[in-house]
């Protein structure tokens, strides 16, 4: 990764798998999307400063950024993430332990948080839960979601 901030957005992402995931350590890919715009707007939340800063727009499986799938397919080209399929469904999972330094304490503790409260769910779960948050609701398809909306939440739908 040539910037901080992509390089940032794959340590994010990595440790959205390494802490998202249960007993086979994998996690599809829309799952894993859904984790790192959690972080990254619940971040916005708490401190009014966004994780990665990237924009995202609402698109039919959930809001995401542009940068996720560059990243993302960086991530397998370099053997950063391992891809499965099983029936129908693409499944991902760390190839090598996860690099935190574009990431502060506080940054890696959010994700953590985040990761493991999601980590027992499925991903039509956590589809649902974000498109029952304000900024999807009031968002309209492929328009980019101000991170601002998500102070108008409530606390316990953040994340």
């Amino acid at each position: 990764m040539k910037t901080p901030a992509l390089k940032k957005l794959q340590q994010i992402i990595t440790l959205c798998i390494m802490y998202g995931t249960v007993k086979d350590w994998k996690i599809t890919k829309i799952k894993l999307a859904k984790l790192v715009y959690l972080v990254d707007f619940a971040k916005f939340y708490k401190f009014l400063v966004p994780m990665t800063g990237f924009e995202y727009k609402k698109l039919p499986y959930g809001s995401i950024t542009a940068e996720f799938f560059a990243v993302f397919d960086y991530m397998i080209a370099h053997g950063v993430i391992a891809e499965e399929k099983k029936g129908t469904i693409n499944l991902f999972s760390l190839v090598e332990e996860p690099e935190k330094d574009q990431l502060s304490e506080q940054e890696i503790e959010l994700i953590k948080e985040i990761a493991q409260k999601w980590c027992r769910h499925n991903t039509e779960s956590i589809v649902d839960f974000t498109h029952e948050q304000l900024p999807w609701k009031i968002s309209r398809d492929n328009e980019i979601i101000p991170y601002e909306l998500i102070i108008q939440e409530e606390p316990n739908n953040v994340y």
